[in-house]
C-alpha cells in the first residue's frame, strides 16, 4: 500500500493481492514509524457504510489513519479492471480516492 497525503488530498493505491485481501473481507495495513510515534494506515472493509469514510485516531504513542470502504465499492473497484480510475469520495473540503497501481497489475484492461 502507497499513501500519498496532499493538501486536501489522500490518495491511497494498492496491489492486486492487497486488493484481493480486500474482496476477502480481510483489512490491509502498513506502519511507519516517525520520530517517536508510529503511524499505522488501515484500509478495512466496512459493511457500516455507504461510502468511503477517513478516520484518525490519535493515542500516545500511536497515530491510526483508517480507511473505512464499504464491500460493494471494493467489488465496483475490481470490477472496473486494469485502469488509472479508481474510488473517490469527497467529504467536506477532502478529497479522499483509492486505486489499484497499475505497475504489476495483471487484470485486463477497462474499456474507458
Amino acid at each position: 500500500m502507497n499513501v500519498r497525503i496532499e493538501e486536501q488530498k489522500l490518495r491511497f493505491k494498492i496491489s492486486e493481492e492487497e486488493l484481493g485481501t480486500l474482496l476477502d473481507g480481510h483489512s490491509i495495513h502498513v506502519s511507519v514509524t516517525l520520530l517517536n510515534k508510529t503511524f499505522k494506515v488501515t484500509i478495512n472493509p466496512n459493511r457500516l457504510n455507504d461510502s468511503m469514510e477517513g478516520k484518525l485516531v490519535l493515542e500516545q504513542s500511536e497515530v491510526y489513519l483508517n480507511l473505512l470502504v464499504p464491500p460493494s465499492e471494493i467489488q465496483a473497484l475490481s470490477e472496473m479492471g486494469r485502469s488509472r480510475c479508481g474510488l473517490e469520495n469527497q467529504i467536506g473540503d477532502l478529497s479522499i480516492s483509492l486505486q489499484v497501481d497499475l505497475r504489476g497489475d495483471t487484470r485486463k484492461a477497462c474499456k474507458e
